[in-house]
């Protein structure tokens, strides 16, 4: 690739990731301000750390540069922040599961920066797809049930849908079309 064009690249790559910060923070600042996770589901919020950790796990084991996966480490940071909130307004964060889901979590991750074949790193970014989508369901099932829309934001999906678009991209241009990363957009 032309340098002009990866340097594009690396900066649409960091634009992503400062964006990202809009896609969890209102959410997580929304439950810290009223003090309740009442809407919410701490099994949405599971998923979505593990789909997150799977990706940073395969980038930075694959040593892409950060500029490629900047909102994924961004993301997980919001995901977790989420998920110790809902867990606390929610008075769970100390129960036997949780716990022992925190420690399987932790000792998970730590097989796949230090122990994982290349395979099973692989087979985990192309599982986050599966675990991020699964990861509404707990969500919309709770909203049916409570007949509530949720937070849905319009401009939210749109940005997320620019978000992937740009990162289709620079994952062409900085990662020389990784064929796992492509299927996962």
């Amino acid at each position: 690739m032309p340098e002009d064009t990866s340097l594009i690249a690396t900066g649409l790559g960091y634009l992503v990731g400062f964006g990202s910060v809009l896609l969890y923070t209102p959410i997580a600042y929304r439950v810290w301000r009223q003090s309740s996770a009442d809407g919410l589901t701490l099994s949405t919020w599971w998923l979505k750390l593990g789909s997150y950790v799977c990706s940073d796990i395969f980038y930075i084991t694959k040593q892409y540069p950060i500029s490629t996966y900047v909102e994924t480490l961004t993301i997980t940071l919001e995901a977790a922040v989420v998920l110790v909130l809902v867990a606390y307004y929610q008075q769970r964060l100390w129960d036997k599961q949780f716990v022992f889901l925190t420690l399987a979590f932790f000792i998970t991750i730590a097989y796949g920066f230090l122990l994982a074949p290349p395979e099973i790193v692989a087979a985990g970014q192309l599982g986050s797809v599966a675990l991020n989508s699964g990861a509404l369901l707990p969500q919309f099932l709770l909203n049916f049930e409570t007949k509530s829309k949720g937070d849905y934001s319009p401009v939210t999906a749109a940005l997320a849908s620019v978000g992937c678009a740009i990162r289709i991209f620079t994952t062409i241009t900085l990662t020389d079309s990784d064929p796992i990363l492509l299927t996962t957009y």
